[in-house]
């Protein structure tokens, strides 16, 4: 077992389970190998043509647009809907036989000749069907279509072909559709999510598609259920390892300007800015204080100064370096997972005494933070505090009793949908509520409760998991307080963290861990982007000993400053249990160097290639 997480035994290599996945895995070498069946086999063989499963993923469109019964059908909707219908009669496709630009040549064993995905050729249900164009591995793929002029559109579909693990072909996690009247400014139609999922069955075919009559137009906000423009960009997520087919793109609409169709406004892909969305945090420290055997997840004042403090030689804090704090645990004594809803009352109540205790973790952090407030002459200065919700889940049918009413249930399929949702609400502001009154009767000095995070890493593929997510953002707002959440590389649906909610979200690259090509974290900064989310920076203890990892941490360092991350972006920080103290006390040299780097970057002073001396960095030092 590694220091702070449970490492995989090894490399494994095929596909990442679309189900909760803790940080235990999230920090792996590559996406898990478990399997998951939506719907079986031969439901996918005896009547779903598009490989669709037979599943409604909480009736939510992939744009997290209303469903039909959350909106009033008021009669000009109607007349509006008939229109459209009318007018998707008279729709062609505005792509047929139009070449196309890729922003990465596609495989040489499975070519494109500029045409494959105009010709109007489905591909079969075969890897060897020439009307397949494979990708590999690598970044997320863009392909761009110039219409020759400005058109009306009204629904585009992408269809993609999935053979696993036979032919290690997967369906993207997620397909983006853009249009522009330059080609350079772009405005989102939607995000779509894969309903297939990832996971072992014959092969089949996923189509993702836009369809404005029904979706909307998810940018700008804007309320036309057309578009009018004149090119077209579908980007498509690619998985670190596997094989992804596509064949055909159809762009829907008509010549010209119809009623209806609308400018779609350009947004500008940028990461999210430290803030009133952060709770003003711009670089978050993750601090893992559930069970270990080898005690490191209990924090003493000597241990956290290194981390909320800049410490020269000596140990003696010269400036302030993380401006937030985030406690969290991943196991209980009894090793149930907190983010995989595995942990019942007892081990909830285990973690707030331990966190909350006279001298427990928090404390800790106060004594900390009011002695190097001393040392640098601000004894006024808090630190920010997150602390972490646990993932109730869909499991548990006795979870314990909070309020002498009974156990509580979260199983839906023994107590409903209802009322296990209601059980889970019960469970989460028992938690919420026992944080406050536990945190007013400490009455820290130096510490300032900012926020909650949400444990799970993804939003969960059932369908109770965006209305899950949407609840615990609820009641965190109803305490006037923030919401911070940190998904893995391969998240369900991450693209939806503002619709459920969230305030502030750091998108973890992953790329630390191996298993992966160098431009995992150009993709990972493009996608937080995209989404307008921060990054995660990882390292961990590794690094004291392995010289690799030592140039994986440059590298995000690096990736950084060519993103603009450390310039404008927040930052979540995972550093293992302890490498940032172990860093700080090192007396040996080049790795003294990289916390004096880690300090300049936090500052956003950090330079690449550059290599100043440990004796010389007090000068770098804002007084």
């Amino acid at each position: 077992m590694n220091l702070t997480k449970k490492w995989l035994s090894g490399l494994m290599a095929a596909v990442l389970l679309l189900t909760p996945l803790s940080a235990v895995q999230a920090k792996s070498l590559v996406p898990d190998v478990t399997v998951l069946q939506t719907a079986g086999a031969e439901q996918m063989e005896a009547g779903n043509d598009s490989g669709h499963p037979e599943v409604d993923l909480d009736q939510l469109t992939d744009a997290g647009e209303p469903t039909a019964e959350q909106v009033p059908q008021a009669k000009d909707e109607n007349q509006a809907a008939v229109s459209s219908a009318v007018q998707e009669t008279q729709f062609r496709n505005l792509a047929a036989g139009l070449p196309y630009e890729w922003s990465e040549a596609p495989e040489a064993s499975h070519p494109d000749d500029g045409y494959k995905l105009t010709d109007g050729k489905y591909g079969a249900l075969d890897m060897n069907d020439p009307a397949w164009v494979g990708h590999l591995r690598g970044k997320t793929r863009e392909v761009v279509f110039d219409l020759g002029e400005e058109k009306s559109i009204g629904k585009i579909t992408a269809n993609f072909f999935q053979d696993f693990p036979t032919n290690s072909i997967l369906v993207p996690l997620s397909v983006s559709m853009y249009v522009s009247d330059d080609k350079e400014n772009w405005g989102l139609l939607s995000h779509n999510a894969t309903q297939l999922l990832w996971g072992e069955g014959p092969p089949r075919h996923e189509t993702f598609e836009w369809d404005g009559s029904r979706d909307g137009i998810k940018g700008g906000n804007t309320d036309g259920k057309l578009a009018y423009a004149r090119y077209v960009k579908v980007t498509f997520f690619m998985h670190p390892t596997q094989w992804e087919y596509i064949d055909e793109i159809e762009i829907m609409g008509m010549d010209g300007k119809v009623d209806g169709a609308v400018k779609v406004p350009a947004e500008q892909p940028r990461f999210l800015e430290p803030g009133e969305a952060t709770a003003g945090i711009r670089n978050l420290n993750l601090l893992y204080n559930g069970h270990y055997a080898n005690g490191l997840g209990d924090w003493k004042k000597e241990r956290i100064i290194p981390n909320i403090s800049y410490v020269n030689k000596d140990g003696e804090p010269v400036d302030w370096l993380y401006d937030g704090v985030l406690y969290l645990g991943i196991a209980s004594p009894a090793g149930r997972d907190f983010g995989l809803g595995q942990t019942n009352l007892d081990d909830w109540k285990w973690y707030l005494d331990k966190t909350f205790a006279a001298t427990g973790d928090m404390q800790q952090l106060n004594e900390a933070a009011k002695e190097v407030g001393a040392k640098l002459k601000q004894p006024d200065h808090q630190v920010k505090v997150v602390l972490m919700i646990p993932n109730p889940g869909e499991s548990l049918t006795d979870f314990g009793d909070i309020d002498g009413s009974g156990s509580l249930n979260f199983n839906d399929s023994v107590v409903g949908k209802e009322k296990a949702s209601e059980n889970r609400g019960k469970a989460v502001q028992w938690w919420l509520d026992q944080t406050r009154q536990r945190w007013q009767d400490a009455n820290y000095s130096n510490l300032e409760l900012v926020g909650m995070y949400w444990m799970p890493e993804q939003i969960d593929i059932s369908e109770s998991g965006p209305d899950i997510a949407r609840m615990v953002s609820d009641k965190v707002h109803a305490m006037n307080m923030k919401v911070f959440w940190i998904p893995h590389s391969w998240a369900y649906k991450m693209f939806m963290w503002k619709d459920v909610g969230f305030d502030a979200a750091a998108l973890q690259p992953n790329y630390f861990f191996g298993g992966m090509d160098s431009d995992r974290l150009d993709d990972a900064t493009n996608t937080a982007k995209r989404y307008g989310m921060g990054n995660e920076v990882e390292f961990d203890d590794g690094m004291l000993t392995d010289p690799v990892l030592r140039e994986r941490f440059i590298e995000y360092l690096d990736s950084g400053v060519r993103s603009g991350l450390m310039q404008n972006g927040f930052r979540a920080h995972y550093q293992g249990n302890n490498a940032v103290y172990n860093l700080g006390v090192s007396k040996d040299p080049s790795l003294r160097l990289m916390y004096d780097w880690l300090y300049q970057y936090l500052n956003g002073t950090y330079a690449m290639d550059s290599s100043p001396a440990p004796e010389t960095m007090s000068e770098l030092v804002q007084r």
